[in-house]
């Protein structure tokens, strides 16, 4: 059963939190979901045509996530890899370049780190895995989801030795089993995956992206009548779900998302190419234009050193699902501030 904003702050009261932002001290999260930036520069970010532009900078087949490393690597998850973003030598226009950390095509989703660990999930139900510190860096397939549609969305969890993944929303081979999955890690090999539960399961709606900071996991999903939702609940201390609120009724239908460290959201509205800027309590405080971004804007994050300025804002462009090579979408974009 879901809550209304109104009751959330019972619930995270009884999670030992305070608003929507912030549970437990955990430095490995709050690198992948927050960044490292003060909350007093999330005022002055862009989330309007007037003040910042569009600028293509990597061709990514169907561009679906994202994720930087506490030393700020940023990694980018596509239709057919997995691929690292660094400074390019010479001879490219964007300044920038790919590295495929996969050998084996997938249609890979989501992403997470935890303990030097980059985890991608892939849509045929696999998991994949790679330690940042590896010479070449290597993604290879550790584990096998059961009862899955698609996996998607991915995030490490407050424990340090859990990953929590979304099930959904649809999937063009499967009957869609909509749910957050959690994958209990080894303790002392991150690379083994010991057990696969259902930790929510979220019958008749449509989950897609997932985040967390602290011990609250985030997630966006579809609810009809609603088209769009941000929802939020607490992981408690036996590692169970809480009880789910939504903080935000979207405008539109929603993909993945990041958490700011003022405790707002970058969110993607993947139907009309935008990006918005959600507060903490679920108003939208800007948007671009619809079309800003070829229809399937699929992931946005704040910039980060060495790579990028915190004022610039990166997003994946998918474009059309199943297309790799057209140039509508298959795009890492930067949305730089004028």
């Amino acid at each position: 059963m879901f809550i209304t904003l109104k009751r959330a702050s019972t619930a995270i009261l009884a999670a030992g939190c305070f608003a929507q932002t912030a549970c437990t001290s955990d430095s490995a999260s709050t690198a992948t979901t927050t960044g490292r930036t003060s909350a007093a520069e999330v005022s002055s970010l862009c989330f309007e045509n007037g003040c910042a532009d569009a600028v293509p900078l990597l061709t990514v087949p169907d561009a679906e996530n994202m994720i930087f490393s506490d030393s700020g690597r940023l990694f980018v998850s596509g239709g057919t890899g997995v691929f690292e973003v660094t400074q390019a030598a010479t001879g490219k226009a964007s300044g920038f370049s790919l590295t495929a950390l996969n050998e084996t095509a997938c249609n890979f989703t989501g992403l997470a780190i935890q303990r030097q660990v980059l985890y991608a999930n892939c849509g045929d139900g696999t998991l994949w895995a790679a330690r940042l510190d590896g010479q070449p860096m290597r993604l290879n397939k550790i584990f096998t989801y059961s009862g899955v549609a698609l996996t998607n969305g991915l995030v490490d969890g407050p424990d340090g030795r859990s990953l929590y993944a979304a099930d959904g929303p649809l999937s063009s081979s499967a009957l869609p089993s909509p749910k957050l999955i959690r994958l209990e890690l080894d303790v002392s090999n991150p690379m083994v995956v010991q057990q696969q539960s259902t930790w929510l399961d979220l019958t008749g709606r449509f989950p897609n992206g997932i985040q967390r900071h602290g011990n609250i996991l985030y997630f966006t999903d579809s609810a009809p009548p609603n088209l769009g939702q941000l929802n939020a609940v607490a992981v408690r201390s036996d590692a169970s779900a809480g009880t789910p609120f939504v903080i935000a009724t979207l405008p539109q239908l929603p993909d993945d998302f990041s958490i700011l460290p003022d405790g707002s959201y970058a969110m993607t509205y993947y139907l009309t190419g935008q990006i918005a800027h959600i507060s903490p309590t679920g108003a939208v405080l800007a948007s671009t234009t619809p079309l800003t971004f070829s229809t399937g804007p699929s992931q946005v994050r704040q910039g980060r050193a060495p790579l990028f300025s915190s004022q610039d804002l990166l997003v994946t462009e998918k474009g059309i699902i199943g297309d790799n090579n057209s140039p509508v979408g298959n795009t890492l974009t930067l949305f730089r501030k004028r």
